[in-house]
């Protein structure tokens, strides 16, 4: 039997595509460490140099620091908070959605938490996953407050869903080496962008399910 550490990276059937996004994680960690001969902590300098969201940078005209900040992280404890994280939301949302949808909706809340970023943290250089990670809670935080779910359901995926977006908020506003900017900002725009999505998966649902008031168990 496999752990359960290696069952949130193992690809299978409707959760293929989050794995994936790890592990290219994982291997642009594996490049600054190569990089830096570092590995719990990379220098800040080390991070603008390569791909890293620097205000001064991006706004500069190197604007595709926007999305390769998504992808790489501070430091060791960085990549592995993350990659949990983002592992746990998607055995929620790959099955719902797809592949292709989330991985759309990953790069459009990343990128809306860079542009955050660069606006309010203009001074840092921000990297990490959080930001993407936190649009995707956004977005399941949207498909709550909607009836695709029973009743039951929703209230236990509520409570935990809101949990975890207080506690990582309020120790973004407690700790200075947090982006909470790029984390409201991705949780903004994961929201409505889950508001627009709502009604195309209820359709999809009811076309699956041949049921009109089908919710998911």
């Amino acid at each position: 039997m496999s752990s359960p550490i290696a069952q949130l990276l193992t690809p299978r059937p409707g959760y293929r595509l989050t794995p994936w996004i790890i592990y290219v994680n994982a291997a642009v960690f594996a490049a600054f460490v190569l990089i830096t001969q570092q590995i719990l902590w990379f220098p800040p300098q080390a991070l603008a140099l390569y791909g890293g969201n620097f205000a001064p940078l991006t706004t500069d005209g190197q604007w595709w620091r926007l999305l390769s900040s998504v992808f790489m992280h501070g430091g060791l404890l960085h990549l592995v908070f993350n990659a949990l994280v983002l592992a746990n939301v998607g055995l929620l949302l790959e099955p719902l959605l797809g592949k292709a949808q989330l991985l759309v909706i990953y790069l459009l809340t990343g990128i809306a938490a860079s542009l955050t970023s660069v606006v309010f943290s203009e001074g840092a250089v921000s990297v990490g996953a959080s930001g993407a990670i936190f649009g995707l809670y956004g977005f399941f935080l949207a498909l709550l407050f909607s009836n695709l779910f029973r009743p039951e359901v929703r209230q236990a995926f509520l409570r935990g869903t809101l949990v975890f977006i207080a506690i990582n908020l309020v120790l973004g506003f407690t700790m200075s080496v947090i982006d909470n900017a790029a984390h409201i900002g991705g949780l903004l725009s994961g929201a409505v962008l889950g508001i627009i999505w709502i009604p195309f998966l209820r359709r999809r649902l009811r076309q699956r399910l041949r049921e009109p008031d089908h919710t998911l168990e």
